[in-house]
């Protein structure tokens, strides 16, 4: 069971099965959304996923990856110097251990508002993925996030409050620097961890329907105890009976 960086909540998730895959796919709204959906499904013990800090929701969604397709991350770009193709391994744990929280000097929690913080007689939460969502269509989003997460008085130094969630909430979402292995030069590539993991994990849940219609005409289930079944062992019996088809012909 995850212990949650920031919150220090635990959080417990079942195995996905076929009816998580098909939800990745039918799920409207951009990585967020689908990710929050997701989340919202596989719960089974942990606060709600959408009133969690925003890193402890992206952690949850690399531990989820993690537990799905493995320990490493691979990252596809192009480099800007050269334009050559690049691919860089990234170690999940390094990746999250190089933005853990860190106390702020000077923050001590509100008494008298559950989830708000106080420095220097000013207020302020961390954003939630909720907040997240809340400010998608907002003209200017960060504007936003401080009219809901900031009191009148963090406002008005925003810029020190920003710092203090900053050591307290570090963003998993970040630019990382690697080398280009055709040129040698430095890059950076942005790494949004909701975009990244959603469209993995959609890709591992692609083949849902060729499998879900493979199995229910060899074996003739229904689509209910089919979609139950865990990816691996649903791709299993799909792999069987292509053997089994091949052999045949």
């Amino acid at each position: 069971m995850p212990t949650l960086p920031v919150s220090g909540a635990a959080f417990e998730l079942r195995e996905p099965d076929g009816t998580d895959d098909l939800m990745l796919h039918e799920t409207a709204g951009g990585p967020v959304r689908a990710g929050l959906a997701l989340l919202s499904g596989l719960r089974v013990s942990g606060p709600e996923p959408a009133s969690l800090p925003v890193p402890d929701f992206e952690y949850l969604l690399l531990h989820l990856r993690s537990q799905r397709l493995g320990p490493v991350m691979t990252l596809a770009f192009a480099c800007p110097h050269c334009r050559a193709l690049s691919e860089v391994e990234i170690p999940v744990a390094d990746f999250v251990a190089d933005a853990a929280p860190k106390p702020a000097s000077g923050v001590s929690a509100d008494p008298e508002r559950p989830g708000w913080f106080q420095l220097d007689g000013a207020g302020f939460r961390l954003p939630t993925v909720a907040d997240q969502i809340a400010v998608e269509t907002h003209p200017r989003p960060a504007a936003g996030l401080a009219e809901l997460c900031l009191d009148e008085a963090a406002r008005r130094r925003r810029a020190r409050i920003e710092r203090a969630m900053e050591r307290m909430a570090p963003p998993l979402s970040r630019e990382i620097a690697g080398q280009c292995a055709a040129c040698g030069e430095t890059v950076e590539a942005e790494v949004i961890v909701p975009t990244l993991v959603v469209s993995e994990l959609r890709r591992a849940a692609g083949a849902v329907h060729d499998e879900v219609d493979l199995i229910a005409r060899a074996y003739h289930w229904p689509e209910s105890q089919i979609l139950a079944l865990p990816q691996p062992r649903r791709r299993a019996y799909a792999e069987r009976i292509r053997r089994a088809q091949l052999q045949a012909a």
